[in-house]
């Protein structure tokens, strides 16, 4: 838990305080059953306090001012949130903490829940063995460096058929396009030289990322090929039962 200071006019201090109050009754009314519209509450009773620190973040978080400049408006929060990915999932044993930028450990459950839903937040998932990054989800287009260079380092090379273009010399290409809900992870990238980017966009051509880092390309004539990458990463599985 932190705490937020401003030091404002009165006036405006007064204002945003009764604003937020005013908020904070009507939810907690809803929450009660009470609201004019007869809408059923669920049943979660949280004290004046509690929905006055919700009202304020999320006023602060997602709301917008009509008279700032345009530009202004498009600003949205953002946080890092890095995840070790067993624990994400919850396995038995597995106690790495998540961290906050520039804020440090957070409890497991309340990474889960940014992970998982939360808009404005980054969620990074970091492999269970080295830490490498190895997705960031839907809220980055472009890969960060560290998973780029995990893509790069296990591929070596151009992931097109036949290519030994090295993996330096190539661009980060979403296996399912960022425009069509791909994530920006090392399961939906891969290296590509210019050549194959093209032709991968334009030439007709289909790919499919598999489980194992490879990339199955099909012509527009219905010939596959099987590109494997150089390196493969350790897969975990949990214990069986």
């Amino acid at each position: 838990m932190s705490w937020v200071h401003a030091l404002v006019p009165s006036v405006e201090a007064h204002a945003i305080y009764g604003r937020v109050t005013q908020q904070a009754v009507v939810i907690r009314d809803h929450d009660r059953g009470t609201t004019r519209g007869g809408e059923p509450g669920d049943g979660v009773e949280r004290s004046l306090d509690e929905i006055r620190a919700d009202v304020f973040c999320d006023l602060l978080i997602d709301g917008t001012v009509p008279q700032h400049p345009k530009q202004a408006r498009g600003i949205r929060a953002t946080v890092v949130v890095t995840v070790p990915a067993l624990a994400l999932l919850g396995f038995d044993g597995v106690t790495d903490p998540a961290e906050v930028e520039g804020v440090g450990p957070i409890p497991i459950e309340r990474a889960r829940e940014l992970a998982g839903n939360a808009t404005g937040w980054m969620r990074v998932l970091t492999h269970p063995e080295t830490g490498a990054v190895v997705s960031v989800g839907r809220t980055r287009y472009r890969p960060p460096p560290e998973l780029a260079k995990l893509v790069k380092w296990r591929a070596d090379r151009c992931m097109g058929p036949g290519c030994s273009k090295p993996a330096s010399q190539c661009q980060i290409d979403h296996s399912v396009a960022w425009a069509d809900g791909g994530e920006t992870s090392v399961t939906n990238t891969a290296p590509l030289c210019q050549g194959h980017h093209t032709v991968r966009h334009h030439g007709g051509w289909q790919i499919t990322h598999l489980g194992d880092g490879s990339l199955e390309w099909v012509s527009p004539h219905g010939r596959r090929y099987v590109v494997p990458p150089e390196r493969r990463l350790p897969t975990f599985y949990p214990n069986a039962a």
